[in-house]
């Protein structure tokens, strides 16, 4: 699915996408940690051909796995929210509301990472 998505066949990454998805949930469970990256790669093919709210739905359901997981400030939960700010941000949303999202990002990734850190 990730070279199709690089290459720009986005149907074919959102058809794998889904059908692994539907495996991992199988196997782990719905709301499984397992699941979340899967997820997050599924609601990227739909953000890169323009379909926000099915982007933003995925994200959304990553970020609650993630956050049920991990907690709340975790690294994998803020890269998450850094790409439910980039479809916010494209649907239009004011800067403020995504600001926001993208603060909360980076002030997760540094925590883990340190200020310094290049992320």
């Amino acid at each position: 699915a990730n070279v199709h998505q690089r290459q720009g066949d986005y149907d074919q990454a959102k058809r794998l996408y889904q059908r692994a998805l539907r495996i991992m949930q199988k196997h782990y469970g719905e709301d499984h940690v397992a699941v979340s990256p899967t997820m997050n790669n599924f609601a990227n093919a739909f953000l890169y051909q323009g379909d926000y709210e099915q982007a933003k739905g995925l994200y959304q359901q990553a970020i609650a796995i993630k956050q049920k997981h991990y907690g709340e400030d975790h690294v994998e939960v803020a890269s998450t929210f850094n790409n439910l700010a980039n479809v916010l941000q494209h649907q239009g949303y004011n800067v403020d509301g995504t600001k926001v999202l993208y603060q909360r990002a980076v002030r997760s990734k540094q925590k883990h990472y340190g200020e310094d850190h290049v992320h």
